[in-house]
Order: C-alpha cells, then sequence, then structure tokens
C-alpha cells in the first residue's frame, strides 16, 4: 500500500476517527465520573451512617434528660412536703417556748406579788406561826434521863441499864459490846468505882 499524504484523505474518511477518539474520551469520562460519584456516593452514606448515629444519641439523651427532670421534680415536691413538715414543727416549737415563757412570767409576777405581801405583813409585826408539836419525844432524837445528880440524854438506840451485884464497866461494856470509854461519857455523873446495886446507868448504842 502506497503511502498516503493527509492530503489524499477527504473530510468524509476523517469523520469516523473523530468519532471514535470522542467515543473513547467519552466513556473514559463517563468511567472517572462513575468512580467519583461511588466514592462521593460511599462517602454521603457514611455521612448519613453518622447523623443517624448522633440523631440516635440525641434521642436517647433526650429520653435521659426528661426521665432526670421527672425525678428532680418528684424531688422538689418531696423536698417541699419536708419544708412543710419542718415550717409546722417550728411553729409548735415557737408556740411552746412561748407558753412556757408566759408561764414563766406569771410565776414569777406571783412570787413578787407573795413576797410583797410578806414584807407587809412583817411590817406591820404579823409572824408566821411555829409548827405545834404533839409532845411526845422523838426516839431518833432521845429523851432525858437522869443519871446520879445530872441530866443526860440518851438516844433511841440507847439502854438504861440497873446495876446488879458484882457490875463493872468491863462487864457492862463486854455484854453490851460497848467500851468503857463510852459508858464514861454516857454517864458523866456517875463514878463508875463506886457502883450501887439498883443504880441505873446509860448503856449507849454499840453502833453494830
Amino acid at each position: 500500500m502506497d503511502n498516503l499524504s493527509s492530503s489524499d484523505l477527504d473530510t468524509s474518511s476523517k469523520t469516523p476517527l473523530f468519532i471514535g477518539i470522542a467515543a473513547v474520551m467519552l466513556a473514559l469520562t463517563g468511567v472517572i465520573l462513575g468512580w467519583y460519584g461511588f466514592s462521593k456516593a460511599s462517602d454521603l452514606e457514611t455521612q448519613l451512617a453518622e447523623v443517624s448515629s448522633a440523631a440516635l444519641s440525641i434521642s436517647d439523651l433526650k429520653s435521659t434528660v426528661e426521665g432526670n427532670s421527672g425525678m428532680i421534680r418528684r424531688m422538689a415536691g418531696k423536698l417541699g412536703s419536708i419544708e412543710t413538715s419542718l415550717a409546722g414543727v417550728t411553729g409548735g416549737v415557737q408556740k411552746d417556748i412561748a407558753s412556757i415563757k408566759k408561764s414563766m412570767r406569771t410565776v414569777a409576777i406571783e412570787a413578787g406579788t407573795a413576797l410583797k405581801k410578806i414584807e407587809a405583813l412583817e411590817k406591820n409585826g404579823v409572824k408566821a406561826a411555829a409548827p405545834k408539836t404533839t409532845g411526845k419525844p422523838s426516839t431518833s432524837s432521845g429523851v432525858n434521863k437522869s443519871v446520879g445528880s445530872k441530866t443526860t440524854t440518851i438516844s433511841g438506840d440507847a439502854k438504861m441499864y440497873t446495876i446488879k451485884s458484882g457490875d463493872t464497866y468491863q462487864k457492862i461494856g463486854t455484854l453490851y459490846k460497848v467500851s468503857v470509854n463510852d459508858l464514861i461519857d454516857a454517864n458523866p455523873g456517875v463514878d463508875p468505882r463506886r457502883l450501887k446495886i439498883g443504880q441505873s446507868i446509860v448503856v449507849p448504842s454499840s453502833g453494830n
């Protein structure tokens, strides 16, 4: 085949070549655009999944917030009830304190009035009467007994003893479990060396 120059080619022979080249370019462009579109679509799907996940998180957060809000409202109601109860208790205590103070003031006034009345009576020479006694001696305070030439006081636990033949303070003390000195102190008018038969002496309590 002889070599052909460009001049040998007419316009009609060039048209199919240009169309083929254009078709190849269009095909390549389509492939590139398709790949780019697919890549963008994948990115969009990823972003959409992230948005959906964020939406779910927001929904969960909203539910949590609403639940906490309900709990806070319930707690606020309970706190309000507690505050009301405390206010009632405080009011009752304040009333009691006021009542006690009033009673104390009344007592103080009455005591002051009574004191003034007593002072007025004393100024007029009026004295309170002493309590009357029955005239009977108390066993705890003792009674008076004449021993020898003196009168001594015998306590409620003391005894009167009549001297017998052979009695001494030592013997009497041993019998009643008291010391000789206690017998001497209880009988100041008696000479322990000259005891007489039929003589009465005081025997103090032994303390046992």
